[in-house]
């Protein structure tokens, strides 16, 4: 079922787009153990959400569900890290959403009914108290499906084909999906109907749009002088162990903190040796004759280049840049070299000189073998199409836009527009570079089929057919066990952080540093595969030093300079920021004193500008809604009390964010009836644009949520 295909292939973005983005819209290690049981439940438990423990099993049968769907979706047999690492992140958004606002759902009786599915899916309802039905618009999701991308137009007798069809026993996999996409569809309803219930419960008071008008439509003009606080040193102000505890224990909440960790760590980069250069270079320079002489050079190299032979046309800018002369212009059997070229030494033979376009701009339709379609089938079909297009009774971009397996350029007519030699795999790209324009040819590729026509070709070019002899400058075992050498030697010394210090100081190493990274990350600062890493940060206690992590041609050794635990930050890791915000304190205080002191019996703020050495400063049109003092920054005090002051009167020294302040009100103009009902508006509009990102929060911070994930993945 051609139209089938069509559909799929539409839907397989569309469904990402559920799963990433219309859900996500709505919600911004050892496993055995010894003892009576076989398992160690603690050990096995991924995560605990809401009191509900969730085991290591459970969760991996929800990624491998997930992979299930996109392997079938994408038609793809394996996924790479960074899929499967995207994977996991989804099973874990949707183990979330599942235990947290879903629970949240069903103790309220939240449901989409049979017949709300069917208005969604296919936009038919039936008007209450009538027998009549109503021709609505589907589901955004659903109508795209079924959008013809060129036309706009939607299709609904294919979409009604289409639930049809998949009732159908042949088609079981695409019911599949089918069922995976119904089901996100219901969770996004699911999702709308609770916080759509929540926004009704939230509203403001006519008090708080008062507060919201006054303060949006408030505006000053007034004249100051300023002293900022630092003008008073550090080493004038004291403060005590007891003023430090008393002002934590009092805004504990204010120290709230996530689970996070912090490192610092060397690497020891495993470079060649001069060694190693020289090996190679000597191995190439003995390889000379042999090359020379070899009857069979492709043979030659693919025995013995640490590269293998790429059977490529390459014009004169295809050659490397050393020796891009001498290759060229050499005849067939010639031995260029040896050379140095992109870290490695190379010999050059030519084995052909042809010539032939540089680019070519070609289309093609793929048909893709499969188990409804066997190879034999594949071919036939690729045969018949081949021979409509040679006799001239279809068009290529319809067959294209039938028939075609490539979903990147079926929409297009299967045009894969202007491309270069070596490009595409090697059937395929001799298919174009030696055909003929406006030639139809059957070409068989790994992917299957191809009716493949040439557009245009480029004027022909000489290209020259090279076999390279490359022996790679890399690091010998020798060179490797050095490294690890003084790696061992490095660790051996740093036994904790205070003496991994040292010994960076004592072997001239500079410390590379990565702060507070969540047991989630898969990235630190210069380290792309970091996991192993993170886990062990996560897995260890404060000050321990790691032992010799190899990771990509590197030895790393790390130490654990900082742990944080969710919870409240230790009175020690805040004592800095706590004094400091003391010693701020007590400067504006003492700066006050001294302002009133120096500017008493002052009856003008040139005269308060005179006593103190300073000048007066005008700050114009500020709003209360954003308290910005130019060239100062914001202070929302003193904007406040400048509003509450009497024109042409002086205040006395006011104590803001960044220093002390003596005002002269200019000009205050504050509403005098305020807009209450569009105040309103305006502040509902935002509380509500808020709710279901704060919501969902609020749930998951309720849930109390114990994220084990570092132990397993």
């Amino acid at each position: 079922m051609a139209t089938l295909q069509k559909i799929r292939e539409r839907a397989g973005v569309l469904v990402a787009v559920v799963i990433g983005l219309a859900i996500l819209a709505f919600i911004m290690g050892d496993l055995f153990s010894s003892g009576p049981s076989v398992f160690n439940r603690k050990r096995l438990q991924v995560a605990e959400i809401g009191g509900e423990s969730i085991n290591y099993f459970d969760f991996n049968d929800r990624i491998e569900r997930l992979s299930e769907f996109y392997r079938m979706n994408y038609q793809i047999t394996s996924l790479d890290a960074e899929q499967i690492e995207m994977i996991r992140e989804e099973a874990w958004r949707e183990l979330i959403r599942e235990l947290v606002l879903g629970s949240a759902i069903k103790k309220l009786g939240i449901q989409v009914s049979d017949e709300e599915l069917v208005s969604m899916l296919i936009g038919d309802s039936i008007a209450a108290g009538s027998t009549n039905i109503i021709m609505d618009e589907p589901h955004p999701i659903i109508r795209r499906m079924f959008t013809n991308p060129e036309t706009g137009e939607f299709n609904r007798s294919q979409m009604i084909s289409y639930f049809n069809a998949i009732t159908n026993p042949v088609y079981r996999e695409e019911k599949k999906r089918w069922i995976f996409l119904e089901d996100q569809i219901v969770d996004e309803r699911l999702s709308q109907k609770y916080f759509n219930m929540v926004r009704k419960g939230i509203s403001p008071s006519n008090l708080d749009a008062r507060y919201y008008a006054l303060e949006s439509g408030s505006v000053v003009d007034f004249s100051f002088v300023y002293q900022n606080f630092n003008i008073i040193p550090d080493d004038e102000i004291a403060v005590s162990q007891r003023e430090i505890d008393r002002y934590y224990n009092e805004r504990k909440n204010h120290f709230k903190q996530d689970e996070a960790r912090s490192i610092e760590y060397v690497v020891f980069e495993v470079t060649p040796s001069e060694d190693d250069d020289r090996n190679a270079r000597e191995y190439i320079e003995q390889s000379v004759a042999s090359f020379s002489r070899s009857d069979n050079p492709v043979a030659y190299v693919n025995s013995n280049s640490e590269i293998p032979y790429r059977d490529v046309n390459y014009t004169y800018s295809d050659l490397p840049e050393v020796v891009r002369d001498s290759i060229f212009n050499a005849k067939p059997d010639d031995v260029i070299g040896p050379f140095y070229d992109n870290n490695a030494y190379k010999l050059a033979r030519i084995t052909e000189i042809n010539y032939l376009p540089d680019s070519v701009r070609a289309r093609h339709i793929l048909i893709t073998p499969s188990m409804q379609r066997d190879d034999e089938r594949s071919k036939a079909i690729a045969d018949s199409l081949k021979s409509l297009l040679d006799r001239g009774q279809a068009r290529f971009d319809q067959l294209a836009l039938e028939f075609s397996g490539d979903q990147s350029n079926r929409e297009i007519g299967g045009d894969l527009g202007w491309f270069r030699e070596g490009m595409m795999v090697k059937a395929f790209n001799d298919a174009c570079f030696h055909g003929k324009k406006s030639e139809i040819q059957v070409v068989k590729t790994n992917f299957g089929y191809h009716i493949v026509r040439v557009e245009d070709q480029s004027p022909k070019v000489k290209k020259l057919n090279v076999a390279y002899l490359i022996r790679e400058v890399s690091p010998s075992d020798q060179t490797y066990q050095h490294y690890y050498s003084l790696a061992v030697e490095f660790r051996n010394a740093a036994v904790n952080l205070d003496k991994f210090r040292q010994a960076c100081i004592d072997k001239q190493m500079s410390p590379r540093f990565a702060a507070d990274f969540t047991a989630q990350e898969t990235k630190i600062p210069g380290l792309e595969n970091a996991r192993e890493i993170i886990r062990w940060a996560y897995e260890s206690e404060e000050n321990a030093v790691s032992q010799i992590f190899d990771l990509d041609e590197q030895y790393i050794i790390v130490a654990l300079s900082d742990v944080k635990e969710k919870g409240f930050a230790s009175l020690s890791s805040v004592r800095t920021e706590i004094e400091v915000t003391l010693k701020k304190q007590k400067k504006l205080d003492l700066l006050a004193e001294q302002i009133r002191e120096k500017s008493s019996g002052a009856t003008s703020l040139e005269a308060v500008a005179s006593a103190l050495s300073s000048q007066v400063n005008e700050a114009s049109k500020v709003r209360l809604s954003n308290p910005y003092i130019s060239g100062v920054g914001f202070e929302p005090s003193v904007v406040i009390h400048a509003l509450n002051m009497v024109a042409g009167n002086i205040s006395e020294p006011v104590k803001g964010e960044n220093g002390v302040f003596v005002i002269e009100l200019i000009h205050a103009d504050v509403p005098e009836n305020p807009d209450i009902a569009a105040a309103k508006f305006r502040l509902n509009y935002g509380i509500e644009s808020r709710v279901t990102y704060e919501g969902f929060q609020a749930l998951q911070d309720l849930a109390n949520i114990v994220d084990r994930r570092i132990r397993f993945f």
